[in-house]
């Protein structure tokens, strides 16, 4: 984790100070909230307002992946999903944040794969909604069935079963110099194939090039992609095929893991802290749709989209305006509690 505990725009450095914690998403890192620097960056920004901040890692990116016993060089080491995070990886961040300030509760901020993570764990752990004073969620991921991106569709193609699982435990993305030293180079404003990086970010997420400031891009590519596992992006593409939103499908492997044919459904209907939705009407990801089914779903949520039609899914980390549009829209809602 990387942490803000202060800030010298706000309160004293002896003053307590109410807790956030960010959560990124897939094939990102902690870097995303604070690469847009002191004025636009949601971490800094929180820091700013009060905030003791800190950012959490999903296992399998740059900043985590060392294992006491396992190495990252080997395919037991990638055998995780985004469930596995939400269990394991997100129970023992909350905890150790919550011990290390004498805390007993927090807010809850994530982007795609880290409201994927939170809704987990609130559904398999119930106890630890005690823990979250209130959850705002970015672009939140739990139903993939309107998605309109083909990097995501693509991996509902992929076989599920325990053959597939044994030579598919390897790394999605990960940071390397070589590969974003290339995204650097050819991403850079003025080069004749940084047209071709913009496009293959709007394919992910949805076009708006006004949002996206093209001078900062190298320096987004230094750090993303950032790295996770093969079959945390597989997981997605079971969300697509089943329409549910489910644990991982291991086919027949199901009956040795769970006991049944399919795999169980996360129940929404256990997690009781109050889940601050905020959508992006062109996000090709997680799209108003599917997020609007989530919040009828959830026992206690809320709805937002952000006041501007072109905005997708990348824009709430890297986009120009994201403080005006997104992050002042977080803290107020935070704050309010």
């Amino acid at each position: 984790m990387h942490r803000i505990p202060h800030s010298p725009r706000s309160n004293a450095t002896g003053t307590k100070r109410p807790v956030v914690f960010l959560q990124h998403g897939l094939i990102s890192s902690s870097v995303d909230w604070v690469v847009m620097g002191p004025e636009k960056g949601l971490a800094y920004m929180l820091a700013d307002a009060g905030y003791d901040v800190w950012m959490g890692n999903a296992r399998g990116n740059m900043y985590s992946t060392a294992h006491k016993k396992l190495s990252p060089m080997a395919p037991s080491f990638w055998s995780f999903s985004w469930h596995e995070m939400g269990v394991y990886d997100l129970t023992a961040e909350i905890d150790y944040v919550l011990s290390n300030t004498s805390e007993n509760s927090l807010n809850y901020v994530g982007h795609s794969m880290g409201t994927t993570m939170f809704l987990v764990l609130m559904s398999i752990k119930p106890e630890y909604n005690a823990k979250i004073r209130h959850m705002v969620a970015l672009a939140p991921v739990a139903f993939l069935k309107d998605t309109k991106s083909p990097f995501a569709s693509i991996s509902k193609l992929l076989p599920s079963g325990v053959l597939f699982d044994m030579v598919s435990n390897w790394p999605f993305f990960p940071n390397k110099k070589l590969s974003n030293g290339l995204l650097e180079t050819f991403c850079k404003k003025g080069i004749i194939t940084q047209k071709m990086c913009t496009t293959t970010l709007f394919q992910i997420g949805g076009f708006n090039s006004k949002q996206l400031n093209q001078t900062m891009l190298p320096t987004i590519l230094h750090y993303f992609p950032a790295g996770s596992s093969m079959k945390a992006w597989r997981h997605y593409g079971q969300l697509i095929s089943s329409g549910t939103f489910r644990q991982y499908d291991h086919g027949l492997g199901n009956f040795y893991k769970y006991g049944s044919l399919n795999p169980p459904k996360y129940n929404l209907a256990v997690i009781s802290t109050f889940v601050s939705l905020i959508v992006g009407p062109n996000d090709w990801l997680a799209t108003p749709k599917d997020a609007l089914h989530l919040h009828h779903l959830l026992p206690n949520s809320e709805y937002y989209e952000v006041p501007l039609a072109e905005f997708n899914h990348f824009d709430f980390m890297w986009a120009i305006d994201v403080d005006t549009l997104v992050n002042n829209k977080v803290i107020r809602l935070i704050s309010d509690d």
